[in-house]
């Protein structure tokens, strides 16, 4: 069984699906924590984080990084991709 690392906190599950897609795209296997938590208040550590397969980490925070980096997407564009996520 692969041991799972964290590679992303996210302020809130739209992020982190947003994420999640992306790193699925580039075929990296993906776990969210705190999933069903999204409305609730956050306790510390109680946030949505995303997992992958250790052997995965360097590649996903690389693609992690460049997605930081990017150029930052308007509310609309946010919610374009969330929906698409459904």
């Amino acid at each position: 069984m692969d041991k799972y690392v964290e590679v992303y906190v996210a302020s809130d599950i739209t992020f982190a699906y947003l994420m999640r897609a992306n790193l699925e795209e580039a075929g990296i296997p993906v776990q969210i924590d705190n999933e069903n938590l999204q409305g609730v208040y956050c306790i510390d550590g109680m946030v949505p984080r995303v997992l992958v397969p250790e052997q995965y980490a360097e590649q996903a925070m690389q693609i992690i990084k460049e997605i930081q980096d990017a150029p930052e997407l308007s509310e609309d564009e946010l919610n374009e991709d969330y929906d698409e996520l459904k």
